[in-house]
């Protein structure tokens, strides 16, 4: 079994390559698409970094609206939270989970995701957009 390099480390050494040796060497488009490339190895990183606790949480929070047991099981996949999220929308769809109700939980879950896809934006609260 190999230890290191880890993939917080792997992800690491490709955005430093990308931004330090890469970027300065290129202009133009191509300058722009290993922009691109950086910022997602930088995504990837925050995937890795917070993506499990964050699908946690998402699990739990759908768990809650939908009043199913909130005991998570030990390992939950993206796969049950997408089931969890469809069943949300036809909740919502049906009226039998009003949108006053949802939207505080679909914030927070918004604010999860964006802090791993675009740290900074996952601050707003978003009062104006209140149903």
């Amino acid at each position: 079994m190999q230890d290191r390099p880890t993939t917080a480390e792997l992800l690491a050494t490709v955005a430093d390559f990308l931004e330090d040796e890469l970027m300065p060497a290129l202009d133009g488009p191509l300058a722009y698409r290993t922009r691109v490339a950086a910022n997602l190895v930088h995504i990837l990183q925050r995937e890795d970094a917070l993506g499990p606790a964050s699908l946690q949480r998402e699990h739990a929070a759908l768990c809650g609206l939908l009043d199913i047991d909130p005991n998570a099981p030990r390992s939950v996949t993206a796969d049950q939270v997408i089931d969890l999220n469809r069943r949300l929308v036809a909740a919502i769809d049906a009226d039998q989970i009003a949108h006053a109700r949802a939207w505080p939980v679909l914030m927070e879950i918004a604010r999860d995701k964006l802090a791993i896809v675009r740290p900074g934006y996952d601050a707003w609260d978003a009062k104006e957009e209140l149903p």
